[in-house]
């Protein structure tokens, strides 16, 4: 069964420390599978014992639903979804007030900003951690997407200042991503957030449009993000420009739990 059962341990001094635990074990699901005894196996060869630096993680296709009752009575939770977008699923945006503009690397600094509040707001729900070095390793990628050979960065500016910021990556830079689209050639979109107080205002509305527009017209064909599914804000947001769940990722974390598999129940009253 070692091919079902992965481990993974993140380099400390990466941006992907910034999105999980430092140690992951996996646990790949296939149609058909019995997954009460897969977890039962793979409870015995899980490592960390309330360590909160790892996590048991378990991708199933978001409408295989099944599986639900076995993953929560483990302590599992679904924490992060892959959303699709097929080509022109979009909602007309509504009035922002708010100007679009191609970013650029003067805008670097507020582009890591932006990306900080989003870090903050999703660190929330469960994966997400801010990490000492995770403003540092964000300018690093963020300056990469803004030295692509095409236009991959916009900001929304209210007056005269950046309220909000997305990014894409482009058929070329998604491949990645290769599993997860129905239709090809495909993109990711890889950030939209907006300042804590203009959330709501229609700022991260424009920017989608503004994004969507540029995909849509580029002939891609499938567009897929990642979001935090307790996330009050994403979620909605996200359905609400035309993105459908692919894939929802559940989690444990820590992977392993002293108290995991034991559950103590209520005393029922006695009834005459």
């Amino acid at each position: 069964m070692s091919e079902i059962f992965s481990y993974r341990e993140t380099d400390p001094d990466s941006l992907l420390l910034t999105w999980g635990p430092l140690r992951t074990h996996g646990l790949t699901w296939q149609p058909g599978c019995d997954l009460p005894a897969l977890l039962d196996e793979w409870d015995t060869r899980l490592t960390g014992l309330d360590d909160p630096e790892t996590a048991a993680i378990v991708q199933l296709p978001s409408h295989e639903t099944g599986g639900a009752r076995t993953l929560i009575s483990r302590g599992f939770a679904p924490l992060t979804v892959v959303a699709e977008r097929l080509a022109g699923r979009s909602p007309a945006p509504r009035p922002s007030g708010v100007g679009i503009r191609a970013a650029s690397h003067a805008d670097l600094d507020v582009a890591v900003e932006l990306n900080l509040h989003t870090v903050r707001y999703d660190a929330q729900f469960g994966l997400v951690t801010e990490r000492p070095n995770t403003a540092e390793h964000l300018r690093t990628a963020l300056a990469e997407v803004l030295d692509r050979d095409y236009e991959a960065m916009w900001l929304a500016i209210g007056g005269d200042t950046p309220v909000g910021m997305i990014y894409v990556d482009m058929p070329q830079d998604a491949g990645w991503m290769e599993k997860y689209a129905s239709a090809r050639p495909f993109a990711y979109l890889g950030h939209l957030g907006v300042r804590p107080d203009v959330r709501g205002t229609g700022a991260g509305s424009a920017l989608a449009a503004h994004a969507h527009g540029v995909l849509d017209a580029a002939g891609v064909a499938s567009t897929l993000l990642h979001h935090a599914l307790p996330n009050p804000r994403s979620t909605p947001f996200w359905y609400s420009q035309g993105y459908r769940p692919r894939w929802t990722l559940w989690a444990r974390r820590p992977a392993l739990r002293s108290s995991h598999g034991v559950s103590a129940q209520p005393e029922r009253p006695n009834r005459t």
